[in-house]
């Protein structure tokens, strides 16, 4: 059995429609649910969870454990769920973040690109948010990248975590992760700011040489538009953040509306969830 884990911390609204998503996907069946809650978090995520457990054949509540250092927080709670994913299968691990939300054939493209692809670094399902590509609307399509690593709708082998990324999870890394970037990766061209879990990850596959694939259309966006590293929240009842998130995060103008700038925008688009019929995939390059 594949594991999912998902961390969430105090956005239980966007932990609502994640699930109500990701509990439509083919195959969530034959997945293993692993809820990542960060130290601190707010305990209407638990409310959410018990809501769509009728739904999930396996799952579990894996209680936080405690942070390193402040900075890192965060990077050590969502490394902490691939590390504990990684003893709960042999096989695919997928990574959803609380608020991206994915689309009914999610798992069974990710599947299925590893298998036609089977020495990647990871699959990716979003729109490409590091660089401007070409794409096309064609279902079956994808794309071999490298160094365009991003921590949106993720899906790796356990054995390349293993592999390539449990060695970096040490307290020199969480202690002072931009130092830890200068002397572990000193030719990256990525700037050493970039030091949380996903610029850790981005490094490590830019050094592996592992491709990564990306969907000409996405399988996934990302729906924050307030959160972390975004000073912008809505307040009232959980129910009623959830009708606000709903009536926000589908419609492309409302999303554009909410969002803080431009540029989070374009990395926060809506795309269609309930994507056309594949047979096989196939490898299309962009140019």
């Amino acid at each position: 059995m594949n594991a999912l884990f998902i961390p969430c911390y105090n956005r239980p609204e966007f932990l609502w429609h994640c699930l109500d998503n990701l509990t439509r996907c083919e195959g969530i069946e034959n997945i293993h649910v692993i809820f990542k809650p960060d130290s601190g978090y707010h305990p209407d995520n638990l409310r959410v969870i018990e809501q769509y457990t009728d739904r999930l054949t396996s799952y579990e509540v894996r209680a936080p454990l405690p942070p390193v250092a402040p900075l890192t927080k965060q990077s050590k709670n969502v490394l902490d769920g691939y590390k504990y994913a990684a003893t709960q299968t042999d096989e695919l691990i997928y990574m959803v973040e609380e608020d991206v939300m994915v689309s009914t054939d999610f798992l069974t493209y990710h599947e299925a690109i590893h298998t036609a692809e089977p020495g990647l670094f990871a699959s990716l399902s979003t729109k490409n948010p590091n660089r401007n590509v070409t794409t096309t609307e064609d279902p079956e399509a994808y794309y071999l990248t490298t160094g365009d690593y991003c921590s949106l709708g993720v899906c790796m082998r356990a054995t390349v975590f293993n592999d390539h990324i449990d060695r970096h999870m040490t307290g020199n890394y969480y202690r002072n992760p931009i130092r830890y970037m200068g002397e572990t990766f000193p030719t990256s061209d990525l700037n050493k700011s970039q030091a949380e879990q996903d610029g850790l990850i981005r490094r490590i596959q830019h050094e592996s040489q592992l491709p990564l694939a990306y969907p000409h259309l996405p399988r996934a966006f990302h729906s924050g538009f307030y959160g972390y590293n975004r000073r912008q929240y809505i307040t009232g009842t959980l129910e009623k953040k959830i009708q606000r998130i709903a009536e926000t995060i589908y419609d492309p103008a409302n999303m554009l509306a909410a969002s803080l700038s431009p540029a989070y925008y374009q990395d926060s688009i809506p795309v269609n969830l309930n994507t056309p019929k594949w047979k096989t995939l196939r490898n299309c390059p962009i140019g």
